[in-house]
């Protein structure tokens, strides 16, 4: 089960996968400096709540659109991989990424952006 705003008034933890950790803070203050559309929002609430786990585009469409009374687009998955580099780009800025797994068990994740020599991109 994904949670979606459960994430207040907690800290992100490091990475589950390597421990990396570039900081720690609460996801409210980093959401409250980023300027997110509301599909930005939703999709920050989704991985802040479940920080380091690699959720399936389709459980994240299911998420933000729950509210929608037609269940959102019929392309919603494809919605958000078009949402997704701005929303990365903006995440960069303040320290933190999204991993993408392809294949079986695969997904996105938020995690803690690596800096330095290590760093992608």
């Amino acid at each position: 089960m994904l949670n979606k705003n459960r994430w207040e008034g907690r800290a992100m933890n490091a990475c589950p996968c390597c421990g990396f950790r570039e900081g720690s803070g609460n996801p409210a203050d980093i959401a409250r400096k980023l300027r997110l559309s509301w599909q930005q929002r939703a999709m920050f609430d989704v991985f802040a709540g479940n920080f380091g786990k690699f959720i399936s585009g389709r459980h994240i469409a299911d998420v933000i659109y729950a509210d929608d009374p037609d269940g959102g687009p019929v392309n919603a998955e494809n919605v958000i991989s078009v949402t997704m580099p701005s929303f990365r780009e903006k995440l960069r800025k303040h320290g933190l990424d999204i991993d993408t797994k392809l294949g079986r068990g695969g997904g996105r994740r938020m995690v803690w952006a690596k800096s330095g020599r290590t760093a992608r991109k």
